[in-house]
């Protein structure tokens, strides 16, 4: 017992430490603080009586899942598709080259039918009568590979009310980059939430540091992260945000700076992930010249956990590593970075801090006050 008090207070005071030193307060959380001080952090769409309920049970995360089972009472799937959506990254409109990351084919998929070899109704229906057989009979359509809000809005209308209509599917869920999210996108999804859908946004974040963005060869920005956020929310779309933790450079007050001004734009869910080398990538060669090295095991469920306990306890937390990487491609890490794997190395290992997600987060707050007058007398 006196060791879990012991580790609270080390991890309080190392807490305190990190934030006090300005010098390694991320530029882009420091701006956006500055400036925007008076931002309601609470999420407009997301029941906070159902997550206290998930901490209440003793869920030290909260797991979108979890959420689904208490606030719906129903399971529900969300069948991944792939309608060879292009991404201006690599279509020459902002960069031929794509981010340092992904391959020349694009993300590697596991799911054998979300392929856009097969048509839009075959992976749907394929997909759904697996998972009926399941008993799983209610369906979020998730429009995956690519940037799917990017492109002719006639299109992109057309297969969205192709995948709504069928009785069985709840909502959508769109991947897509911060650049590409526009007034005239998100009135027709407007236009699915008045009809009583539930549209989410999964967006492509991975950092909220410019320099790491750069790195990366992303092509957008943090403002454009920041403004996508704040236009989805004006029209009630949640939002769910990828970011990589272990990205090349990035310091840990980097990475848990990314997760404080998520969760002070009010982001609704966060998909989370160590940073994957596969073949054929610009990382693969930088990997190879030993300019950078991936995380091991250890390092990743550390600073995973790290970051849990920083960012709002009210933020969902829909995954905290990838899917499979098909073996033949990938280069690093060689561990189990199985999403259920790493969840529960997670779970035990707050468990064993005696803390949970959001456990430094009105720590965090009541800080608010004093950093700031630290940034103003930095600046």
């Amino acid at each position: 017992m006196n060791n879990t008090n012991n580790n609270k207070n080390s991890n309080k005071s190392n807490y305190i430490n990190n934030y006090n030193n300005c010098d390694k307060y991320s530029s882009s959380i420091k701006n956006y603080i500055t400036n925007h001080p008076t931002d309601d952090e609470s999420p407009p769409k997301i029941n906070k009586s159902v997550i206290e309920r998930i901490y209440q049970l003793g869920n030290p995360i909260c797991q979108y899942g979890l959420y689904l089972k208490y606030s719906k009472g129903y399971k529900v799937f969300k069948i991944p598709v792939d309608i060879g959506a292009k991404c201006p990254n690599k279509d020459g409109t902002l960069d031929k080259d794509g981010c340092i990351f992904c391959p020349s084919m694009g993300r590697p998929i596991s799911v054998k039918y979300c392929n856009s070899k097969y048509s839009l109704k075959e992976q749907i229906e394929i997909q759904m009568e697996r998972q009926k057989k399941k008993g799983i009979n209610k369906f979020y359509i998730y429009f995956y590979p690519g940037t799917n809000t990017y492109g002719d809005i006639e299109y992109l209308k057309e297969v969205w009310d192709f995948a709504l209509s069928y009785n069985e599917v709840v909502g959508l869920s769109l991947g897509t980059r911060p650049d590409c999210i526009s007034n005239k996108v998100l009135k027709v999804l407007n236009n699915y939430v008045k009809e009583g859908y539930e549209i989410w946004i999964d967006l492509g974040i991975q950092s909220m540091k410019e320099e790491t963005l750069k790195i990366l060869n992303r092509k957008h920005t943090v403002m454009d992260t920041i403004n996508s956020i704040k236009l989805c929310k004006k029209h009630d779309i949640l939002v769910c945000g990828h970011v990589i933790l272990g990205l090349p450079n990035e310091s840990w007050n980097d990475m848990m700076s990314t997760g404080i001004l998520l969760s002070k734009l009010g982001i609704d869910a966060l998909k989370i992930y160590p940073l994957i080398v596969v073949k054929n990538t610009k990382l693969e060669k930088i990997y190879w010249k030993g300019e950078y090295k991936t995380l091991d095991e250890k390092q990743y469920t550390h600073l995973l956990c790290d970051f849990l306990e920083r960012i709002s306890p009210y933020v969902l937390i829909q995954r905290v590593s990838k899917d499979k990487t098909p073996d033949e491609i990938i280069v690093s890490p060689t561990w189990n970075i199985s999403r259920l794997k790493i969840l529960n190395d997670a779970i035990n290992e707050l468990k064993r801090r005696g803390t949970k997600q959001g456990y430094y987060w009105m720590g965090y707050w009541l800080l608010y006050t004093y950093i700031l007058l630290i940034i103003i007398y930095c600046i």
